[in-house]
């Protein structure tokens, strides 16, 4: 008996279909275009002036020296609201508590000082002079705050009866530092601003006898003693004065 497989016969058949059948033209694409070649594109970017630049570096200075005075008049405040309630001759108590009050303000002030000597050198990396009157406002502004601290000390020097070497101790010397040290950078941008501010001063002499009582001769002795530069200026000027 002959057996028949089925599916043989049956894949057989289809491959016998399969190319019998015509095959359809497969129709050709359009050719892609060639795109342009893309040329350099000069994008022009907006150009800053030196000049403008050098002015909003200059209102920035000013603007960090009048913030830095808001706040140091807080803390010279305090003291002077102090001061203020104190009549006649104090008690060594009293009197020891009024100078641990003052010791803290002026930390302050002197830590207030520092950053400012910090953010002000920075912003000076991006401009060689000022003048004008953003030159005037910043003089003025740095007088008045030289004055806030010098007539607020002057002030717990005279009522207590005491030295500012009693008063700050070694405190003293970190103002004095950080006072200098602001003139110093500033003087690099603004012409004789040390002598202007020094000048200004001198009107109240006896008032920084008082205050550097026996602190004025050894700064002066110390940074007249560097040869040259805007510190060997502080210290002449610091002995004319005092």
């Amino acid at each position: 008996m002959r057996f028949i497989n089925f599916g043989l016969v049956a894949l057989s058949s289809l491959f016998a279909v399969s190319s019998a059948a015509p095959t359809a033209a497969v129709p050709e694409l359009p050719a892609v275009p060639e795109l342009p070649a893309v040329k350099d594109i000069n994008v022009k970017q907006p150009l800053v002036e030196v000049e403008a630049l050098g002015r909003r570096t200059d209102d920035v200075v000013c603007s960090k020296i009048q913030s830095t005075l808001v706040e140091v008049k807080k803390h010279t405040t305090i003291i002077n609201s102090t001061m203020s309630s104190v009549h006649g001759v104090t008690e060594k108590a009293e009197k020891l508590k009024i100078i641990t009050l003052v010791k803290s303000e002026v930390t302050i002030i002197v830590q207030l000082l520092t950053t400012l000597v910090g953010d002000i050198t920075v912003l000076l990396t991006d401009i060689t002079t000022i003048t004008g009157s953003v030159k005037d406002e910043i003089v003025s502004v740095v007088v008045e705050l030289l004055m806030e601290i010098l007539l607020t000390l002057n002030s717990v020097l005279s009522t207590l009866k005491i030295t500012i070497f009693e008063l700050l101790g070694p405190i003293v010397f970190a103002l004095l530092a950080v006072i200098i040290n602001l003139l110093a950078i500033l003087n690099v941008v603004i012409v004789d601003l040390l002598k202007i501010v020094f000048g200004l001063l001198g009107g109240v002499a006896g008032i920084l006898t008082n205050v550097l009582a026996g602190v004025g001769s050894l700064v002066s002795g110390l940074l007249t003693g560097l040869v040259g530069g805007a510190l060997g200026l502080v210290g002449g000027i610091v002995g004319c004065i005092l």
